[in-house]
């Protein structure tokens, strides 16, 4: 019998959870007055938005992609564009880069979290609200958690984001503390928002207009961030904060600081916004240059480098002179820009295949009109995770795991390469990884209007374990037997009920199995059948049984033949356990009960019943 390991799919909170619907992000609010829907697949002008944002702006939308409410860090207004119930008067302020986000939250279909940071005018700290949507019939309301204080982030200015962690429910909320100088991060979970944040230390500053945005990228192993100004001794002098992230701890370690600037007091590139291609290889980052006129540059980075600060700044091709201000990656793959930095501009301009290298990454200049309306400077503040291409929903290897395609509108035809000299062209592929190690997912997409995009994220696949109970076995009946897979680590599960042991004893025939998981929550099974060798068979046909007389030893056992594995062995025992001899008929016999043993190739023992001679 061949035997096949089973790998078992888990449903665990540590494994990458697939939401089969990305559509939160769908619909933006922002600037003075506009909006953008990409719904369709196409961003199309929201006419009549009812609401300032100025730069504090966030959407949030089902994920079905309709509209739920919107927030510019004082007000929400629900889907009819009507103030939400009691959602007024929230402390925030809309110029803020990164005022205003929404989370919802982890477990909950109906309950939101916002959270708010002032400008650097002020010392507000950083605010939170619940919003509840099944209030006021559907329409949502802000329950009794309103403007509630986070105070580990009373010094919390312009910066804000938010990326899920590493288990893939809960999240991380990212802000900057400029007096205690370091990075706040929070992290909400089903049961709320942990008051005590993760701190880490960044770089010195001073406290003058810390002015731009912070993102983390898509693989979220980087964070950047953007500081327009700072002119004190000692200052940042316009640069941007280059610094690894870890998803799983929310520790932040700063590596060094990217500027344009020679280091004097004197300004001439002011950092302003930051944002990363989708596949997480190229960073974006713009910057506002008095030399020229006071205009706009757009700048791209190689992420390659991101250890090294020299290589990186060598890296930098120079994307476009412009309105290239504020920088958002939206659903359809694609980065959104703002105008310049003095004038509320009127246009968003788009970078249409930002994961090619230079000026390839087709930068087009006011694309999309907004008039008579006006763009400000930031674009709405997104959870990263409702931006992934694509998603998987397991990890580990020999396990079937189903690839979720976030592209819209839905492809014409579409092309997956595992990064194992695996293809597919299924748009939901499922994909076995036979060994653990970092693959890259590349994915070519066709749309029906003849776009094409290509995308990539690197999977990390852990090894299953490899429990080996070795094949099927036979045994003597009654002989015990040791199943063990002590070699292979990890917590035990066996089909007799015991658990948290490596070897178990056996002592019946059947069917054995044993779950073994590995820290990374990858589960493996083997079985094993454990039977009998088929016992020696007595044929009686022609027994003859002699009784003994007047009390004498001339009983008999005669006729006996032995059918089993050959050849065999035998004796026969009298019930003292004496051996009286090994010829297969046995004579001179007293009155007694007597037994045959039957030994075969095995070595396996049969032993007859009692054959009784008698007087």
């Amino acid at each position: 019998m061949v035997k096949q390991k089973l790998y078992i799919v888990l449903t665990l909170s540590f494994i990458l959870q697939i939401t089969y619907a990305q559509n939160q992000a769908n619909i933006w609010l922002f600037g003075d007055y506009v909006g953008l829907d990409f719904n369709t697949g196409e961003p199309l002008i929201i006419p009549y938005v009812n609401t300032q944002y100025f730069n504090a702006s966030a959407t949030m939308c089902d994920p079905s992609g309709n509209l739920l409410f919107t927030f510019n860090a004082n007000i929400i207004r629900n889907k009819n564009g009507q103030i939400m119930q009691n959602g007024d008067g929230l402390i925030g302020h809309k110029v803020a880069s990164m005022g205003a986000l929404i989370v919802q939250k982890p477990g909950s279909n109906n309950l939101y979290y916002l959270f708010t940071v002032p400008r650097y005018t002020s010392y507000d700290g950083m605010y939170y609200s619940v919003v509840n949507m099944n209030l006021d019939g559907g329409l949502g309301a802000v329950t009794n958690e309103k403007n509630i204080p986070l105070e580990a982030a009373w010094d919390a200015l312009e910066k804000l984001v938010a990326v899920k962690h590493e288990n893939g429910t809960d999240i991380w909320i990212i802000t900057r503390k400029f007096k205690d100088n370091c990075f706040a991060s929070f992290l909400l979970t089903k049961d709320g928002i942990i008051s005590q944040p993760i701190l880490s230390p960044a770089k010195n500053s001073d406290f003058y207009e810390m002015v731009g945005n912070m993102k983390v990228s898509h693989d979220k192993k980087h964070l950047v961030v953007a500081y327009t100004d700072g002119q004190g001794i000692g200052a940042l002098r316009q640069a941007y904060d280059i610094c690894n992230f870890n998803s799983s701890t929310g520790v932040i370690d700063f590596l060094f600081t990217l500027t344009k600037n020679d280091g004097t007091t004197q300004k001439i590139f002011e950092p302003w916004a930051v944002e990363f291609s989708p596949d997480s290889k190229l960073l974006y980052l713009t910057f506002f240059n008095e030399a020229v006129g006071d205009l706009m540059e757009l700048y791209q980075y190689d992420m390659q480098y991101y250890e090294d600060s020299l290589q990186l700044l060598q890296s930098e091709i120079k994307i476009a002179t412009g309105p290239v201000n504020g920088l958002q990656l939206a659903r359809d793959g694609k980065i959104y820009c703002t105008g310049n930095f003095y004038d509320h501009y009127d246009y968003v301009s788009v970078i249409h295949e930002p994961w090619k290298r230079g000026t390839d990454c087709n930068f087009e200049p006011d694309a999309i009109y907004m008039g008579p309306d006006k763009v400000y400077l930031f674009l709405p503040n997104i959870l990263l995770d409702y931006l992934y291409r694509f998603e998987w929903d397991a990890h580990c290897s020999g396990q079937p795991i189903t690839f979720q395609p976030n592209f819209i509108p839905e492809p014409a035809s579409i092309l997956w390469s595992f990064g194992d000299f695996s293809t597919s062209y299924d748009l939901w592929p499922v994909h076995i990884y036979e060994h653990g190690g970092s693959y890259e997912v590349n994915v070519t997409v066709n749309y029906p209007n003849g776009r094409i995009e290509k995308t990539s994220r690197v999977i990390d696949i852990v090894e299953s374990p490899h429990p080996d109970l070795g094949p099927d076995t036979l045994v003597c009946e009654g002989t015990p037997v040791t199943l063990s897979v002590a070699g292979e680590p990890g917590s035990y599960a066996w089909s007799n009920g015991t658990f948290g042991q490596p070897t178990i004893t056996v002592l019946d025939t059947g069917y054995y199995w044993v779950n073994v998981t590995n820290a990374e929550g990858c589960r493996t099974r083997d079985s094993i059948h454990v039977g009998w060798y088929h016992k020696a068979v007595l044929n009686e046909t022609n027994l003859v049984i002699t009784p003994t007389s007047c009390g004498g030893s001339n009983g008999s056992i005669t006729g006996l033949t032995i059918e089993g594995v050959i050849p065999v062995t035998w004796g026969w025992y009298d019930g003292n356990g004496n051996l009286l001899g090994n010829n297969l008929d046995i004579f001179g016999l007293p009155v007694g009960n007597y037994f045959l043993h039957v030994t075969d190739d095995h070595g396996c023992v049969s032993i007859s019943d009692s054959y009784t001679i008698t007087d």
